[in-house]
């Protein structure tokens, strides 16, 4: 019980909270409606969100490290604040304070809180290290879907939102249609509501008190240096899947409503929904599924080439349109997998000591998938022509990820030679 109530409840907690950065394609339509900027320029907030997510993870691992209140009471000052002044943003209609208040101060505590249980979790439950250390991955994932029960359910996002709450007067005060400034209002909204489980969770989140000795070729904590980690080949092969697996997923994720409606693909408006709304729960359910997977491998680094096999080969049955929705699907569980087994792989191959300061700085690929992944499909979907009528833009993107999944694919294949020689 008391491994619950110190790692598995305030982990779930604080990382459910922070997961409700993937959610920003809900608002960004109206947030741009409001402010009077194009949805592709309020967009790169979220772009600037995934840049210092990774950025707060690689830089605040010694805090971690050193003391988990600390970091977590950081984070969460930082991920609250950022909501509130992303509202101001709004409601000042200012793009620069929509990217300082989502952009840095939400991305920032989004990485402090997301590395901060990671570590906590599988010191409590070392016999299964990568099932504990994807728990709050798999909440993470989790996240947006509720963001999204939140933002439809309790009257901000429009006539399907709960009949009581429309009755109480709630959808007049957070209604968001035609640039109204129930968008802002949603912000502060959101911060209130993440502020309750977010600061319970600090307080609750504790590593045990008898420490779980290193294994693998740890480095002791007094001579851990950056420098060396920065030359280990380990290290650059775990940084390089991570960017190339997030870049792919973010050339899709942020980018699957536009596709399934272009005349290409042509879904409904209601498969469309259906799609979406299963991404979220894909995304946490193979999270779990790969790292419960991992943790019954004799080598658990192989599973990296079982993710890019499944993820290269939907792929390309993509080339078929009708096929992108159960892609959207696949990829989602794929692109959470390779977050939550990679912890694991890093303690297997570095040990336990300093895995908080080598997983945050691996972390740091995220921040700049966040900027290459997203502008990169955008990119290649205009120079073919785009996503509309006569265009290639859906032929050109998906051809794309075929390519960067192949290219991680025998980047995994090299890591795992290297970790084999390493443990020799």
């Amino acid at each position: 019980m008391k491994r619950f109530i110190r790692s598995v409840l305030p982990a779930f907690l604080l990382a459910v909270s922070v997961g409700q950065i993937y959610a920003f394609t809900n608002f960004s339509s109206e947030i741009a409606a409001y402010i009077g900027e194009t949805q592709k320029n309020v967009q790169f907030a979220f772009s600037l969100g995934i840049f210092f997510l990774g950025m707060g993870a690689a830089f605040f691992g010694k805090i971690v490290e050193r003391n988990i209140r600390l970091s977590t009471t950081i984070g969460t000052a930082l991920f609250l604040s950022g909501l509130c002044v992303t509202g101001l943003g709004i409601t000042a209609k200012s793009l620069a304070l929509v990217y300082v208040g989502y952009g840095l101060l939400v991305g920032l505590g989004t990485g402090i809180i997301y590395i901060s249980p990671v570590k906590t979790m599988m010191l409590w439950f070392p016999e299964h290290k990568a099932i504990a250390a994807a728990l709050p991955i798999i909440s993470f994932g989790l996240g947006s879907t509720l963001s999204t029960i939140v933002y439809k359910g309790f009257g901000f996002g429009g006539p399907d939102s709960l009949f009581v709450m429309r009755f109480l007067g709630f959808f007049d005060y957070f209604k968001v249609g035609e640039g109204g400034l129930g968008i802002a209002k949603v912000f502060y909204a959101f911060a209130v509501f993440y502020a309750v489980p977010m600061v319970i969770a600090t307080f609750m989140l504790k590593k045990p008190k008898i420490q779980v000795q290193s294994f693998g070729h740890g480095i002791p904590s007094l001579e851990f240096s950056y420098m060396d980690l920065f030359r280990n080949r380990f290290f650059w092969q775990s940084w390089l899947f991570m960017f190339l697996n997030i870049s792919a997923g973010l050339c899709l994720i942020p980018l699957a409503k536009q596709m399934m409606k272009s005349p290409t693909v042509g879904y409904s408006e209601g498969l469309i929904t259906a799609v979406i709304a299963l991404c979220g729960l894909m995304n946490g359910g193979g999270r779990f599924l790969f790292a419960w997977w991992s943790d019954r491998l004799a080598r658990r680094i192989n599973i990296l080439l079982l993710i890019l096999s499944i993820s290269a080969g939907i792929m390309t049955l993509s080339f078929w349109p009708p096929v992108i929705g159960l892609a959207l699907l696949v990829i989602n569980a794929c692109y959470g997998a390779g977050f939550s087994v990679i912890p694991a792989i890093l303690a297997d191959h570095f040990g336990m000591t300093n895995i908080s300061k080598i997983h945050g700085a691996v972390l740091s690929a995220w921040g700049f998938a966040g900027l290459a992944g997203n502008q990169a499909a955008m990119a290649v979907a205009k120079a073919f022509g785009g996503y509309g009528e006569g265009g290639h833009g859906y032929v050109a993107v998906v051809a794309l990820l075929v390519v960067v999944y192949l290219a991680n694919f025998v980047n995994a294949f090299v890591l795992g030679r290297s970790e084999v020689k390493g443990a020799r």
